[in-house]
């Protein structure tokens, strides 16, 4: 009995031990794991603190360079070297000026942690192009199988003729608004009429006109009745060509049905096939063009009090006008100018126009792969998203003053007659050219500074162009048009861009066909067209036309642009550059 309860005893002693020496065990991973969990506690706040110090040094150091750039454009008194305490950051600036370009560098620490950033100034005049295509009230007007990448911008429509896409945003600023600009129609019961469509030699009618603002032609209507029944006539919407239409180049056309028409007067609205972009104070025509017979014709009612244009009978295609009889008749019209509220448009249903976003007063037409952003719609693949105010106007990329200061610092360069660059090749600028720019026959025209050409600019049979400074962009502004065409090609790299600028009203003012493969173009006051498989960077016009399978490809460089003279000192200083660094 003795001897089974040592054993017991024996048992209890080595259960305790065993017990004792599990707790131990436990208590020991216990604070191994406790340990652990505590630091990495410490690690995830120690690397809170280091991102925080690392912003405030970088912020430090944004804003000490934000000041002495202000200060260095604005020609305000700055040391070489400059410190700047934010709250408990600190930041140094150091400005080296060289003979081509000034570089600002600040350093910004917080906390043991350093952030850099620095900018690069030069001389000249910066231009930005925000977006692939700007253009202006005649709107941007795209064909089908266009492919643009990047983002467009108007202060009209911008339409497509077929399947066509935008990468990025289509934004029309348009203004819904169309009134009554040119009106002669009294006595309310006409007193005169002139007869037209009659004869071979009274076979069309022209009007003249004027209108008072530069904007779209939006509507003609015409107070007319038919005599018999003739054939539906064309109504044709064209410039002046000295003192008669030029007839066989119409801006727009549309349909004078005669089934619409009766033998008493009556106001009937021509539609157009375009709205195009008529300037204050020029000549234009309304045109009749009928097909002759004795017994069917038209007649518009008449007056002789029209103080904006006259009145015109003849036949057209052969160039014959002559005065209406009595002389000095107008015929009753009304001309409507404005805006329509087209916004953002494809051509139909089954031709729509493809965007990554869309943003407008009205949109239709359309497959969008984000939001449309519009107060009326319909047709697209998805509803307008109302919540957005129309887009407000934006100021167009190279502004009048920048356009004023390159010819000046063109003409201090000196002047020089025509200039026609063959196979030989030329270095030219700056320099101010009175008479026109050639290139061709493979030439090649290496640009050293501003030119300014008071004649038209013509590239083509395989010229090339292109910036004699690898590290400078240039401008050329014509006061007449500009060609790119034939094969020809402007070259350009990482900042040594060509500019060019075309002052003209004309259509086109700058017309580029093909070839070109660095290209930046304005248009301010008049047409461009762009087709035959032409690639260009960036461009902006009053109106644009794409056709051809031509190519717009943004480069995010062109919003920021620096266009030198030609000379380190010449311009103000501007932003070349802003980045971090190491």
């Amino acid at each position: 009995m003795q001897m089974i309860r040592n054993n017991q005893n024996r048992k209890g002693a080595q259960g305790g031990y065993v017990l004792i020496t599990s707790l131990i065990f436990l208590m020991a991973g216990g604070g191994a794991v406790v340990a652990g969990l505590s630091d990495g506690v410490v690690r995830e706040v120690r690397s809170i603190r280091n991102e925080s110090y690392s912003k405030q040094g970088y912020f430090a150091s944004e804003s000490a360079l934000e000041d002495a750039l202000y200060r260095i454009r604005s020609g305000m008194n700055i040391d070489a070297t400059e410190t700047v305490s934010l709250g408990s950051s600190q930041a140094s600036v150091t400005i080296t000026t060289g003979s081509e370009q000034t570089i600002v560098t600040s350093q910004g620490t917080s906390g043991g942690t350093t952030r850099s950033t620095a900018a690069t100034l030069s001389g000249g005049e910066s231009v930005g192009f925000n977006y692939a295509i700007q253009g202006g009230l005649g709107g941007i007007d795209i064909a089908s199988g266009i492919n643009i990448t990047g983002s467009l911008y108007t202060t009209g429509t911008i339409r497509s003729a077929g399947n066509a896409s935008i990468s990025g945003q289509a934004v029309s600023a348009e203004v819904p608004v169309i009134y009554l600009d040119q009106d002669n129609s009294t006595p309310a019961t006409p007193t005169q009429f002139i007869n037209f469509g009659n004869a071979a030699s009274t076979q069309d009618f022209a009007q003249s006109f004027t209108v008072s603002s530069s904007t779209s032609l939006m509507s003609v209507q015409l107070y007319i009745r038919k005599i018999g029944n003739p054939s539906n006539a064309t109504v044709k919407i064209t410039a002046n060509s000295g003192s008669n239409p030029n007839f066989h180049n119409p801006l727009a056309s549309g349909t004078l049905s005669s089934s619409l028409l009766t033998e008493s007067y009556q106001w009937v609205e021509i539609t157009l096939t375009a709205n195009p972009i008529l300037n204050a104070g020029t000549t234009y025509w309304i045109v009749i063009d009928a097909n002759p017979d004795v017994s069917n014709y038209y007649s518009v009612a008449a007056n002789n009090s029209y103080s904006g244009g006259q009145g015109k009978i003849g036949r057209g295609d052969w160039g014959q006008w002559g005065n209406t009889s009595p002389s000095g008749l107008d015929m009753y019209f009304k001309a409507y100018i404005g805006s329509n509220k087209i916004g953002v448009a494809g051509h139909d249903t089954y031709n729509r126009l493809t965007v990554g976003s869309a943003y407008a007063n009205q949109v239709s037409f359309v497959n969008a792969s984000g939001v449309i952003y519009c107060q009326e719609g319909g047709s697209n693949n998805k509803p307008c998203d109302t919540s957005r105010a129309d887009p407000i106007i934006e100021r167009m990329p190279v502004p009048n003053d920048a356009i004023e200061f390159w010819k000046a610092e063109a003409e201090a360069g000196g002047t020089l007659p025509t200039q026609t660059v063959g196979s030989t090749g030329a270095t030219i600028g700056p320099k101010k050219i009175n008479g026109n720019l050639n290139v061709g026959s493979g030439g090649t025209l290496q640009v050293s500074g501003t030119l300014w050409v008071t004649g038209n600019v013509n590239l083509d049979g395989g010229a090339m162009i292109r910036s004699a400074d690898s590290s400078k962009s240039f401008a050329i502004v014509s006061d007449g048009s500009i060609s790119v065409s034939g094969g020809a090609k402007v070259n350009g790299g990482a900042n040594s861009h060509i500019l060019f600028i075309s002052t003209s009203t004309d259509d086109p003012a700058i017309y580029i066909n093909g070839g070109t493969n660095s290209i930046a173009a304005v248009a301010p006051n008049g047409i461009m067209r762009i087709l035959g498989g032409a690639t260009v960077k960036a461009i902006s016009a009053k109106h644009v036309y794409l056709s051809g399978n031509s190519t717009i490809i943004y480069d995010p460089e062109m919003s920021m642009l620096n266009i030198s003279g030609g000379s380190s000192s010449s311009g103000p200083l501007n932003i070349k550059s802003w980045r971090e660094v190491e």
